[in-house]
């Protein structure tokens, strides 16, 4: 990280017409540098990018592309000397890359099981009789079709699909990646008042898994759903805002 800090500050002296070795090496060095960060870190992209259900217009592969952009994003502002652990402060980026990548791109509604397999029929005749597939047919088409696990992600290495996709189950990494995060949801929630937080935390179920809904928030706090949806959904807008606060202030 202080390596690619050099090498960004080099690159403005040159930039304001400054010369010297000393300068290329350091922007050099930089990039190197920021590549073996990106490297180190895909696997974080890919885990993140697992979380989220896959809508029928995108593949696990689109994720994880889009959680790259934020990766590389995440680099390039990462202030080592604020005291935040890379992996922390690279998720949120991440997330931020791929959900919004997910509200521009994934407008289709997942069909039914039996709607889906009797599209998928239609699907198998109209490429039976050698029609050209129109749009709706294509996507199911990329539906059915098994990506396989030998598909090459990386431009430059070669890298396979397999080699990224992590483990089912936790590793030390991961947990402790886990409980960082919920200190920070927590430290988040800080900002609301009792009942605001009361609201969101039992909607989303953040104690026992539970979710519950807007009337049954309201019923616990003594107003009717209609305010609980309110409630939650500035409370919500709170939390978000504290939090892209945070970020940018990193």
């Amino acid at each position: 990280s202080q390596t690619i800090e050099k090498g960004r500050d080099a690159q403005e002296r040159l930039d304001a017409g400054e010369r010297g070795r000393e300068l290329q090496r350091a922007v050099k060095g930089a990039a190197a540098a920021k590549d073996r960060f990106i490297r180190a870190n895909l696997r974080l992209v890919v885990s993140v990018a697992r979380r989220y259900p896959l809508p029928p217009a995108m593949e696990l592969l689109d994720l994880i592309q889009e959680g790259n952009l934020g990766l590389e994003h995440a680099v390039d502002k990462f202030d080592w000397r604020k005291g935040f652990k890379f992996s922390t402060y690279a998720t949120f980026w991440i997330r931020q890359a791929i959900g919004r990548a997910l509200d521009q791109k994934a407008s289709l509604v997942r069909l039914p099981g039996d709607r889906s397999a009797s599209l998928r029929a239609a699907l198998r005749q109209v490429s039976g009789d050698g029609d050209e597939l129109d749009d709706e047919h294509a996507r199911l088409h990329r539906l059915a079709t098994p990506t396989s696990l030998d598909r090459v992600v990386g431009d430059d290495d070669g890298s396979e699909l397999v080699d990224l996709l992590a483990d089912d189950n936790p590793g030390p990494e991961d947990l402790a990646l886990a409980n960082e995060e919920d200190r920070m949801v927590t430290g988040l929630l800080d900002v609301l008042d009792g009942r605001a937080r009361f609201a969101v935390e039992q909607r989303f179920g953040l104690h026992d898994g539970r979710k519950r809904s807007y009337r049954e928030v309201g019923e616990e706090l003594g107003v009717t759903a209609e305010a609980a949806r309110r409630m939650v959904k500035r409370a919500v807008h709170a939390v978000r805002t504290e939090a892209a606060a945070r970020i940018d202030a990193a």
